[in-house]
């Protein structure tokens, strides 16, 4: 039998220095930020100068006259988008939601800007936690009307929550 050839560990690993890689490597890094740099500081005096050109406009121009009835009807989609209250709405969902943290869950929240009319869907552990969230949004001076238009309780679900749909309009 033939004694096998003795292997030799080493742990410590050669080092090969390219320093010519390296620094083209970094010159190019560098150029790249200096172009992206140019670039951005161009862009900001472009939109600095545009936003003077806008500011010296008279106030009776700004409002542009939309001709086309299609802009002209996605226009007034983003005004009513534009016109819900989210902050204050959702200020009001958020804190109803702590009082009942522990029971209830807010699923969805999507408001309808024609109607002035918010409609939430909520988790609840059982009902009587949902209707209580509802009497605590009834209470609310933001939301007017809130009613529960649906509930349904999640059997496949091992704990078995009651999934429940409000609606409120929402004052101005």
């Amino acid at each position: 039998m033939t004694r096998p050839a003795p292997v030799r560990l080493d742990f410590v690993v050669a080092t090969h220095t390219s320093r010519a890689a390296g620094m083209v490597l970094l010159l190019a890094g560098i150029a790249a930020v200096v172009t992206l740099g140019w670039a951005f500081n161009e862009k900001v005096a472009e939109r600095n100068h545009l936003d003077a050109a806008i500011e010296s406009l008279p106030k009776v121009h700004r409002k542009a006259v939309v001709t086309d009835p299609k802009v002209a009807a996605e226009l007034a989609v983003v005004e009513r988008e534009l016109s819900v209250p989210w902050t204050p709405l959702l200020n009001e969902l958020e804190v109803a939601s702590h009082d009942l943290a522990d029971t209830v869950s807010v699923l969805e929240i999507s408001p309808d800007p024609a109607k002035h009319v918010v409609k939430i869907t909520a988790e609840a552990r059982s009902l009587p936690d949902a209707l209580a969230y509802l009497e605590r949004l009834q209470k609310s001076p933001l939301l007017r009307y809130p009613m529960l238009e649906s509930h349904e309780r999640k059997k496949d679900d091992p704990e078995h929550p009651v999934r429940v749909k409000l609606s409120a309009e929402w004052r101005s």
